[in-house]
């Protein structure tokens, strides 16, 4: 790689970096195998910034680290069944006052990573990235490169999805 696009490289790493790294973990990575996935996402960058038009940094980055967290969840999943299921949202019970709070963080947070696993990825991506993440619809659309409106009905069902009580089977009347 010539010396011009090795610079441009290292400017996005060093730029990007720590977005990647928070991406792959609310997409699902375990902490544990985050940095390894990042580490891949750059790989991937590094491969193919020549033909990078440079015209979304973010979206390009986000698509590659979508693709390489799909991926490892898949052979997670084949690995070590649907439990094996990386946890989303791993830490959150650190900030509980005490150990029934952090329990019942926990207990939400594993519940929260089961419902996102069952959402289709599109609206997935969607939901933690303005739900968790904090990203503007405008900054989601321009990453993902579809309409705003996609953006919308994409986290709109996300969040009908994920208000929605699983049904579970009534026991029935003796």
């Amino acid at each position: 790689m010539e010396s011009g696009l090795g610079a441009a490289f290292e400017r996005m790493y060093q730029e990007w970096f720590p977005q990647v790294s928070r991406w792959v973990l609310t997409l699902g990575a375990r902490p544990s195998d985050h940095e390894d996935l990042v580490q891949d996402v750059f790989t991937v960058a590094y491969r193919r910034l020549g033909d990078f038009d440079g015209s979304n940094v973010a979206g390009w980055l986000f698509k590659i680290a979508r693709r390489k967290v799909r991926d490892y969840r898949r052979l997670a999943w084949v690995q070590h069944g649907a439990d094996g299921a990386p946890p989303l949202l791993e830490d959150a019970g650190e900030h509980a006052r005490g150990p029934l709070e952090e329990l019942e963080t926990k207990q939400k947070s594993e519940l929260l990573r089961r419902r996102l696993e069952k959402l289709p990825s599109a609206q997935r991506a969607v939901f933690t990235l303005f739900e968790l993440e904090g990203f503007s619809g405008h900054e989601i659309a321009e990453q993902q490169q579809v309409p705003l409106n996609t953006v919308w009905l994409r986290l709109f069902n996300a969040r009908k999805k994920l208000k929605a009580r699983p049904t579970s089977p009534r026991p029935k009347p003796l």
